[in-house]
């Protein structure tokens, strides 16, 4: 077997605040020079070559996964004016396929091919794709890199002719309801888009106008539509902050009209029903209220309070109907539906299967329905399409994921509440019945910028359970599982609460018998990869290993070059290392600074040559010093998707290799015996 590469050192020196900091491995930020390529080749090589005598297994997890999966499926069609929208996969093809067809009867048309368009690229991502309301045009936008910049094409339907135009640089887009124009933010990339320009079908890009500029560095912009398709909402934001402008969506050529004024720490979001804005903010409300206003009246004067602020319920969303509007609360570490009537100013609560799961609303069901659709899971149940008919409130089964040999009633899934000094921090767990004590255990987090992260099902976790795992999935602080003061209580000088929650949860498995240190195995990507650097450093002796993805990990180093991305907009989050105050914060929790001479777990990281969001060496230099300073003889691997971005490599089947060969590190990192 080969030694591990052992990254040279040359050493970089920058003072901040008084405090010399020495980089050994600040050469590796170049992935342009030769030297810093052959190391990344280097490591590729070293990871394939420690785990090649468990080829056999991760075939094994691969075959698994594989049989798990449906090939040839298909989604289920969502009805927007004459014709029904879907999408399918064929046996073989990496990409999705889709479709439209008039009614239930009518003949397929493959409006757009992911295949045909991947074909020849190393990578290949779909960024969206959107009719024209009159159903001639569709807009879509692609990545063939894996850096995240967007190109936009438009094509013809009726002929499937590709039209002159391609605009560059494009971040999200929305049509106008005159079937003539698109909206689009454009990026400076690999920098948030600032810009908001109106682009003519049949144009140049040269010639799109200019329809709103943020002038903020720190902030961005971004598109939005309401759900009866009247208003293009433009948002300029950061994380804190937000401003919304309106344009009627028939009358393009409008002038933006500005809702409110900024104020420092104030979101407000807003949705369109009936006469009236519907205006979801956080002012004097850290959970959010719904304020009101007539659409002819927008300005902030005239907003009255709809529905008061609630300590215990965090609002979510709003996706308004022509009869009813639904609203999704968190409580209790779950999301909710409850639906307003407003005819009859009744207030129904949609009761779910299950406490412990996710959901996602369609949002393209068409306005005037009288019928929400959800797709529904949790760790046992395998995605489900519902429609819920508000008139007779009934669900009605649409679509249930196909998963061979699988039978839920051999799962359980519960949760648990850990007690953290005077919090209580929640977690999921699953397992098969009749699980042994001390089992190999996996424990997944995110924690951060108040994402929620609830109970999925997933195919890949299969063999895992199979295998007497259990899966825990923590809900530390930082995260928006337990509503928006959840992450008001981690975040900036406060964000080492994450690490200390997730220990917390740690602790509580090997105190209670589910696992052992030496079984225990914990996961997570990007800030979540973050948030295994800091434990790792803080608490090694607690796990056995850990596989890490595109992780946050220098945070000194890309918090100061602004020349990154999103550099500025993590101040919000993770703080400014200008400040001296965030910058004591920030050294107490950055995985790279922190790294010591003791025995790490056994460790799997990932990191894709052109993330733009943790570029690919904060995970290089991590590991470097790892490498370099930990003690004992457990593995260390480092890959480097030389073909990826930020969500590592296109297509399913690639996906699947990627989970398999990662099971078989954490099954043999954990000493299980494979069969």
């Amino acid at each position: 077997m080969k030694n591990p590469p052992i990254a040279a050192t040359k050493p970089h020196e920058f003072t901040i605040h008084g405090k010399k900091h020495v980089d050994p491995y600040w050469w590796l930020q170049d992935k342009t020079k030769p030297d810093v390529k052959a190391y990344l080749n280097a490591e590729n090589d070293y990871a394939a070559d420690f785990m090649r005598p468990h080829k056999k297994l991760a075939n094994k997890l691969y075959k698994e996964i594989h049989s798990r999966i449906k090939e040839d499926d298909s989604s289920v069609p969502v009805k927007d004016g004459p014709y029904d929208y879907y999408s399918r996969t064929k046996k073989g093809m990496q990409y999705a396929i889709h479709c439209r067809r008039e009614g239930e009867k009518g003949r397929e048309t493959v409006i757009l091919d992911e295949n045909k368009l991947a074909k020849g690229q190393k990578y290949f991502s779909l960024g969206d794709a959107e009719a024209s309301p009159d159903h001639r045009l569709l807009a879509y936008t692609t990545d063939t890199k894996g850096d995240e910049d967007h190109t936009l094409y438009i094509k013809r339907l009726d002929t499937g002719e590709l039209l002159k135009e391609k605009v560059t640089h494009v971040a999200d887009f929305v049509w106008a309801e005159d079937n003539e124009h698109v909206f689009y933010s454009l990026e400076e990339h690999p920098h948030p888009p600032r810009k908001i320009f109106r682009h003519t079908i049949g144009d140049d890009q040269t010639k799109d106008a200019l329809v709103y500029e943020e002038l903020d560095p720190q902030w961005y912009v971004a598109l939005g539509k309401s759900r009866s398709d009247a208003y293009i909402f433009i948002y300029a934001a950061n994380y804190t902050t937000t401003e919304v402008r309106f344009i009627p969506a028939r009358e393009p050529l409008r002038t933006p009209k500005l809702i409110a004024p900024r104020t420092k720490k104030v979101r407000y979001y807003v949705e369109h029903h009936g006469a009236y804005f519907y205006i979801t903010t956080n002012e004097r409300a850290v959970n959010y209220k719904i304020r009101r206003t007539l659409v002819q009246k927008p300005d902030k004067k005239n907003w009255k309070t709809w529905l008061p602020h609630d300590p215990k319920r965090s609002v979510m969303a709003i996706f308004a109907f022509l009869s009813f509007i639904a609203f999704t609360f968190r409580e209790n570490g779950s999301e909710e539906i409850h639906l307003y009537h407003p005819e009859s100013e009744k207030w129904e609560h949609v009761k779910l299967p299950e406490g412990e799961h996710s959901f996602s609303l369609a949002a393209g069901i068409d306005y005037a329905s009288s019928y929400l659709r959800l797709t529904y899971e949790s760790f046992v149940t395998p995605k489900t399409v519902y429609d819920y008919h508000v008139d007779d409130k009934k669900f009605v089964v649409r679509k249930e994921q196909e998963v061979p040999r699988y039978d839920k009633k051999d799962y359980v899934s519960k949760r648990i509440w850990v007690q953290n000094g005077s919090v209580k921090v929640p977690a999921v767990m699953v397992h098969k019945k009749g699980i042994k004590k001390h089992a190999p255990t996996l424990l997944e987090a995110y924690g951060s910028y108040g994402i929620t992260f609830d109970p999925h099902f997933s195919v890949a976790r299969l063999p895992l359970l199979e295998r007497g795992f259990v899966y825990v999935l923590a809900h530390p602080r930082g995260g928006g599982e337990m509503g928006w003061n959840w992450h008001k209580q981690a975040y900036l000088t406060t964000k080492h609460r994450t690490g200390d929650d997730f220990i917390a949860v740690a602790k509580y498995l090997i105190k209670n018998g589910y696992t052992t240190p030496k079984q225990l195995a914990i996961t997570g990507g990007s800030a979540g990869g973050m948030l295994m650097g800091m434990v790792m450093n803080a608490r090694p002796d607690l796990f056995g290993a850990a596989t890490v993805y595109v992780p946050a990990a220098d945070l000194i180093t890309s918090l100061m070059d602004e020349k990154l991305g999103g550099t500025r907009l993590h101040y919000d989050e993770i703080g400014n290392p200008k400040i001296k105050k965030q910058y004591d914060a920030i050294m107490r929790i950055s995985p790279y600074e922190n790294v010591r001479a003791v025995e790490y777990p056994a460790t799997l990281v990932r990191a894709s040559a052109h993330d733009i969001r943790t570029p690919y060496w904060e995970a290089a230099k991590w590991a470097a010093r790892i490498r370099a300073m930990g003690t004992g003889a457990k593995p260390l691997l480092f890959k480097c998707e030389l073909a990826g971005g930020h969500f590592g490599k296109s297509g399913r089947y690639e996906w699947i290799k990627e989970r398999a060969f990662d099971y078989a590190f954490l099954i043999t990192s954990l000493a299980q015996k494979s069969r």
